[in-house]
Protein backbone atom coordinates (compact mmCIF):
# COMPACT_ATOMS: atom_id res chain seq x y z
CA UNK A 1 0.00 0.00 0.00
CA UNK A 2 2.84 2.43 0.81
CA UNK A 3 4.89 1.28 -2.22
CA UNK A 4 2.73 3.38 -4.56
CA UNK A 5 4.02 6.63 -6.00
CA UNK A 6 2.41 9.82 -4.74
CA UNK A 7 0.38 10.48 -7.90
CA UNK A 8 -1.14 6.99 -7.81
CA UNK A 9 -2.04 7.51 -4.14
CA UNK A 10 -3.63 10.83 -5.04
CA UNK A 11 -5.65 9.20 -7.82
CA UNK A 12 -6.97 6.45 -5.54
CA UNK A 13 -7.64 8.58 -2.45
CA UNK A 14 -9.34 11.50 -4.19
CA UNK A 15 -11.57 9.11 -6.13
CA UNK A 16 -12.46 7.29 -2.88
CA UNK A 17 -13.41 10.64 -1.28
CA UNK A 18 -15.94 11.63 -3.94
CA UNK A 19 -18.89 10.06 -2.10
CA UNK A 20 -18.51 12.46 0.81
CA UNK A 21 -20.77 15.36 -0.15
CA UNK A 22 -19.99 17.88 2.58
CA UNK A 23 -18.84 20.23 -0.13
CA UNK A 24 -19.87 20.58 -3.78
CA UNK A 25 -17.83 18.58 -6.31
CA UNK A 26 -17.37 20.36 -9.62
CA UNK A 27 -13.80 19.97 -10.88
CA UNK A 28 -12.80 20.28 -14.53
CA UNK A 29 -9.81 19.34 -16.67
CA UNK A 30 -8.42 22.29 -18.65
CA UNK A 31 -4.98 22.31 -20.24
CA UNK A 32 -2.92 25.48 -20.27
CA UNK A 33 -2.38 27.35 -23.54
CA UNK A 34 -0.41 30.31 -24.84
CA UNK A 35 -3.54 32.44 -24.51
CA UNK A 36 -4.19 31.69 -20.86
CA UNK A 37 -2.43 31.44 -17.51
CA UNK A 38 -2.32 28.19 -15.49
CA UNK A 39 -4.50 25.12 -15.84
CA UNK A 40 -7.16 23.15 -13.98
CA UNK A 41 -7.11 19.54 -12.79
CA UNK A 42 -10.39 17.84 -11.87
CA UNK A 43 -8.87 15.18 -9.63
CA UNK A 44 -10.01 15.80 -6.09
CA UNK A 45 -10.80 19.49 -6.48
CA UNK A 46 -14.16 20.50 -5.03
CA UNK A 47 -15.80 23.81 -4.24
CA UNK A 48 -17.14 25.21 -1.01
CA UNK A 49 -18.43 28.65 -0.10
CA UNK A 50 -17.21 31.03 2.57
CA UNK A 51 -19.46 33.11 4.83
CA UNK A 52 -19.11 36.14 2.57
CA UNK A 53 -20.19 34.16 -0.50
CA UNK A 54 -16.79 33.50 -2.08
CA UNK A 55 -16.29 30.18 -3.86
CA UNK A 56 -13.15 28.42 -2.63
CA UNK A 57 -11.49 25.31 -4.09
CA UNK A 58 -10.59 22.45 -1.74
CA UNK A 59 -8.47 19.36 -2.15
CA UNK A 60 -10.91 16.62 -1.10
CA UNK A 61 -8.97 13.52 -0.14
CA UNK A 62 -8.83 10.55 2.23
CA UNK A 63 -5.90 9.88 4.55
CA UNK A 64 -6.44 6.23 3.57
CA UNK A 65 -9.18 4.17 1.93
CA UNK A 66 -8.20 1.09 3.94
CA UNK A 67 -10.80 0.45 6.63
CA UNK A 68 -11.36 -2.03 9.44
CA UNK A 69 -15.14 -1.53 9.17
CA UNK A 70 -17.40 -3.41 6.76
CA UNK A 71 -20.29 -0.99 6.15
CA UNK A 72 -22.41 -2.52 3.37
CA UNK A 73 -22.99 0.79 1.52
CA UNK A 74 -19.35 1.96 1.48
CA UNK A 75 -16.97 1.50 -1.45
CA UNK A 76 -14.08 1.45 1.04
CA UNK A 77 -15.53 -1.34 3.19
CA UNK A 78 -13.17 -4.04 4.42
CA UNK A 79 -14.60 -6.82 2.25
CA UNK A 80 -14.61 -4.84 -1.00
CA UNK A 81 -11.85 -5.84 -3.43
CA UNK A 82 -10.42 -2.46 -4.44
CA UNK A 83 -6.96 -0.84 -4.67
CA UNK A 84 -5.83 0.49 -1.28
CA UNK A 85 -3.53 3.41 -0.52
CA UNK A 86 -2.49 5.57 2.42
CA UNK A 87 -0.72 8.90 2.71
CA UNK A 88 1.93 9.54 5.31
CA UNK A 89 1.11 12.77 7.21
CA UNK A 90 4.15 14.68 5.89
CA UNK A 91 3.51 13.41 2.38
CA UNK A 92 -0.06 14.73 2.35
CA UNK A 93 0.87 18.02 4.02
CA UNK A 94 3.62 18.64 1.44
CA UNK A 95 1.23 17.78 -1.41
CA UNK A 96 -1.40 20.20 -0.05
CA UNK A 97 1.14 23.02 0.16
CA UNK A 98 2.45 22.28 -3.33
CA UNK A 99 -1.09 22.51 -4.72
CA UNK A 100 -1.73 25.70 -2.76
CA UNK A 101 1.43 27.36 -4.08
CA UNK A 102 0.37 26.52 -7.62
CA UNK A 103 -3.01 28.14 -6.92
CA UNK A 104 -4.88 24.86 -7.56
CA UNK A 105 -6.59 25.01 -4.17
CA UNK A 106 -7.37 27.32 -1.28
CA UNK A 107 -7.93 24.67 1.35
CA UNK A 108 -8.18 21.02 2.36
CA UNK A 109 -11.09 18.67 3.02
CA UNK A 110 -9.66 15.67 4.89
CA UNK A 111 -11.47 12.44 5.73
CA UNK A 112 -10.29 8.88 6.15
CA UNK A 113 -11.12 5.22 6.38
CA UNK A 114 -10.48 3.73 9.80
CA UNK A 115 -7.00 2.22 9.84
CA UNK A 116 -6.17 0.08 12.91
CA UNK A 117 -8.49 2.08 15.21
CA UNK A 118 -10.33 5.43 15.39
CA UNK A 119 -7.60 6.82 17.69
CA UNK A 120 -4.78 5.81 15.36
CA UNK A 121 -6.60 7.28 12.37
CA UNK A 122 -7.27 10.64 14.06
CA UNK A 123 -3.65 10.80 15.28
CA UNK A 124 -2.46 10.59 11.65
CA UNK A 125 -4.94 13.28 10.60
CA UNK A 126 -3.80 15.52 13.47
CA UNK A 127 -0.16 15.14 12.49
CA UNK A 128 -0.98 16.12 8.91
CA UNK A 129 -2.79 19.26 10.05
CA UNK A 130 -0.09 20.05 12.63
CA UNK A 131 2.55 20.07 9.90
CA UNK A 132 0.37 22.33 7.75
CA UNK A 133 -0.48 24.79 10.52
CA UNK A 134 2.75 24.86 12.54
CA UNK A 135 5.56 24.03 10.10
CA UNK A 136 4.14 25.54 6.90
CA UNK A 137 2.14 28.27 8.70
CA UNK A 138 -0.80 27.41 6.48
CA UNK A 139 -3.74 29.72 7.16
CA UNK A 140 -6.07 28.32 4.51
CA UNK A 141 -9.40 26.61 5.13
CA UNK A 142 -9.38 23.07 6.55
CA UNK A 143 -12.43 20.85 7.01
CA UNK A 144 -11.70 17.63 8.93
CA UNK A 145 -13.95 14.61 9.35
CA UNK A 146 -13.87 13.35 12.93
CA UNK A 147 -13.88 9.58 13.38
CA UNK A 148 -16.59 8.24 15.75
CA UNK A 149 -15.03 6.33 18.62
CA UNK A 150 -11.88 8.44 18.82
CA UNK A 151 -10.81 9.76 22.22
CA UNK A 152 -12.21 13.18 23.12
CA UNK A 153 -8.69 14.56 23.72
CA UNK A 154 -7.84 13.75 20.09
CA UNK A 155 -11.06 15.36 18.85
CA UNK A 156 -10.18 18.46 20.89
CA UNK A 157 -6.80 18.70 19.16
CA UNK A 158 -8.32 18.04 15.73
CA UNK A 159 -10.86 20.83 16.25
CA UNK A 160 -8.15 23.33 17.20
CA UNK A 161 -6.35 22.64 13.91
CA UNK A 162 -9.49 22.74 11.73
CA UNK A 163 -11.88 25.45 10.60
CA UNK A 164 -14.82 23.08 10.40
CA UNK A 165 -15.19 19.61 11.87
CA UNK A 166 -17.89 17.08 11.11
CA UNK A 167 -19.11 13.64 12.11
CA UNK A 168 -21.11 11.69 9.54
CA UNK A 169 -24.36 10.35 10.95
CA UNK A 170 -24.48 8.11 7.84
CA UNK A 171 -27.97 6.57 8.13
CA UNK A 172 -31.24 7.98 9.53
CA UNK A 173 -31.95 5.32 12.18
CA UNK A 174 -30.31 2.92 14.60
CA UNK A 175 -32.04 0.00 12.87
CA UNK A 176 -30.41 0.93 9.54
CA UNK A 177 -27.02 1.32 11.18
CA UNK A 178 -27.35 -2.07 12.83
CA UNK A 179 -28.29 -3.67 9.51
CA UNK A 180 -25.84 -1.92 7.16
CA UNK A 181 -23.03 -0.71 9.45
CA UNK A 182 -22.89 -3.13 12.40
CA UNK A 183 -19.52 -1.74 13.57
CA UNK A 184 -21.16 1.63 14.26
CA UNK A 185 -23.90 2.76 16.63
CA UNK A 186 -26.05 5.84 16.96
CA UNK A 187 -24.45 6.67 20.32
CA UNK A 188 -20.90 6.41 18.97
CA UNK A 189 -21.84 9.07 16.40
CA UNK A 190 -23.94 11.39 18.57
CA UNK A 191 -21.45 11.42 21.48
CA UNK A 192 -18.65 13.20 19.53
CA UNK A 193 -21.22 15.58 18.02
CA UNK A 194 -22.21 16.59 21.55
CA UNK A 195 -18.58 16.95 22.58
CA UNK A 196 -17.84 19.15 19.56
CA UNK A 197 -20.83 21.37 20.27
CA UNK A 198 -19.62 21.85 23.86
CA UNK A 199 -16.10 22.73 22.76
CA UNK A 200 -17.34 25.22 20.16
CA UNK A 201 -19.48 26.98 22.77
CA UNK A 202 -16.64 26.96 25.30
CA UNK A 203 -14.25 28.36 22.69
CA UNK A 204 -16.63 31.20 21.85
CA UNK A 205 -16.76 32.23 25.52
CA UNK A 206 -12.97 32.04 25.86
CA UNK A 207 -12.45 34.32 22.87
CA UNK A 208 -14.65 36.95 24.54
CA UNK A 209 -12.54 36.75 27.71
CA UNK A 210 -9.13 36.28 26.12
CA UNK A 211 -8.43 37.95 22.80
CA UNK A 212 -5.77 35.46 21.65
CA UNK A 213 -7.48 32.29 22.85
CA UNK A 214 -7.34 29.52 20.19
CA UNK A 215 -10.60 28.94 18.34
CA UNK A 216 -12.11 25.47 18.22
CA UNK A 217 -13.65 24.77 14.78
CA UNK A 218 -14.64 28.41 14.19
CA UNK A 219 -16.69 27.43 11.12
CA UNK A 220 -18.80 25.07 13.24
CA UNK A 221 -19.73 21.44 12.63
CA UNK A 222 -21.82 19.63 10.04
CA UNK A 223 -22.88 16.07 9.19
CA UNK A 224 -23.88 13.91 6.22
CA UNK A 225 -26.80 11.51 5.80
CA UNK A 226 -27.16 8.88 3.08
CA UNK A 227 -30.58 8.91 1.38
CA UNK A 228 -32.02 5.85 -0.35
CA UNK A 229 -29.79 3.09 1.06
CA UNK A 230 -32.43 2.29 3.69
CA UNK A 231 -36.20 2.59 3.92
CA UNK A 232 -36.77 5.70 6.05
CA UNK A 233 -39.31 8.24 4.78
CA UNK A 234 -38.50 11.87 4.04
CA UNK A 235 -40.50 12.87 7.11
CA UNK A 236 -38.29 10.63 9.26
CA UNK A 237 -35.19 12.19 7.71
CA UNK A 238 -36.46 15.75 8.20
CA UNK A 239 -37.49 15.11 11.80
CA UNK A 240 -33.99 13.85 12.47
CA UNK A 241 -32.49 16.83 10.64
CA UNK A 242 -34.54 19.27 12.71
CA UNK A 243 -33.48 17.50 15.90
CA UNK A 244 -29.80 17.64 14.93
CA UNK A 245 -29.99 21.40 14.30
CA UNK A 246 -31.72 21.97 17.61
CA UNK A 247 -29.57 19.70 19.79
CA UNK A 248 -26.11 20.12 18.26
CA UNK A 249 -26.35 23.57 16.61
CA UNK A 250 -25.06 22.19 13.32
CA UNK A 251 -24.19 24.55 10.48
CA UNK A 252 -25.41 22.10 7.83
CA UNK A 253 -26.90 18.68 7.34
CA UNK A 254 -25.81 17.34 3.96
CA UNK A 255 -27.84 14.74 2.09
CA UNK A 256 -26.19 12.20 -0.20
CA UNK A 257 -28.29 10.24 -2.68
CA UNK A 258 -27.13 6.64 -2.40
CA UNK A 259 -25.09 5.55 -5.42
CA UNK A 260 -24.95 1.74 -5.71
CA UNK A 261 -21.24 0.93 -5.86
CA UNK A 262 -21.09 -2.51 -4.22
CA UNK A 263 -23.43 -5.45 -4.59
CA UNK A 264 -25.38 -6.50 -1.50
CA UNK A 265 -28.72 -8.16 -0.84
CA UNK A 266 -29.31 -5.48 1.84
CA UNK A 267 -29.06 -2.59 -0.63
CA UNK A 268 -30.72 -1.37 -3.85
CA UNK A 269 -29.54 -3.21 -6.97
CA UNK A 270 -26.42 -1.94 -8.74
CA UNK A 271 -28.49 -0.73 -11.72
CA UNK A 272 -30.74 1.42 -9.47
CA UNK A 273 -30.54 5.12 -10.30
CA UNK A 274 -29.49 7.41 -7.42
CA UNK A 275 -32.53 9.29 -5.99
CA UNK A 276 -31.19 12.69 -7.05
CA UNK A 277 -34.59 14.43 -7.19
CA UNK A 278 -35.31 13.21 -3.65
CA UNK A 279 -31.95 14.57 -2.50
CA UNK A 280 -32.78 17.91 -4.18
CA UNK A 281 -36.18 18.12 -2.47
CA UNK A 282 -34.61 17.37 0.91
CA UNK A 283 -32.18 20.24 0.40
CA UNK A 284 -35.12 22.51 -0.42
CA UNK A 285 -36.91 21.40 2.74
CA UNK A 286 -33.70 21.86 4.73
CA UNK A 287 -33.53 25.44 3.46
CA UNK A 288 -37.05 26.04 4.76
CA UNK A 289 -36.03 24.66 8.17
CA UNK A 290 -32.86 26.76 8.42
CA UNK A 291 -33.94 30.07 6.94
CA UNK A 292 -37.74 30.33 6.91
CA UNK A 293 -38.76 29.04 10.32
CA UNK A 294 -40.60 25.94 9.11
CA UNK A 295 -40.79 22.83 11.26
CA UNK A 296 -40.48 19.29 9.87
CA UNK A 297 -44.15 18.71 10.71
Amino acid sequence: MNGLDIFKKLEILTDAAKYDVACTSSGVDRKGSSKGIGNAVSMGICHSFSGDGRCISLLKVLMTNACVYDCAYCVNRRSNDSPRAAFEPRELASLTIAFYRRNYIEGLFLSSGVIKSPDHTVERMIETLRILREEYSFCGYIHAKAIPGADSALLARLGLLSDRISVNIELPSQDSLQLLAPDKSRQSILAPMGFIRGRIEQGSKEVVQYKNAPRFAPAGQSTQMIVGASGESDLKILNLTEGLYRKFRLKRVFFSAYIPVVGSALLPALNTKPPLLREHRLYQADWLLRFYGFSAA
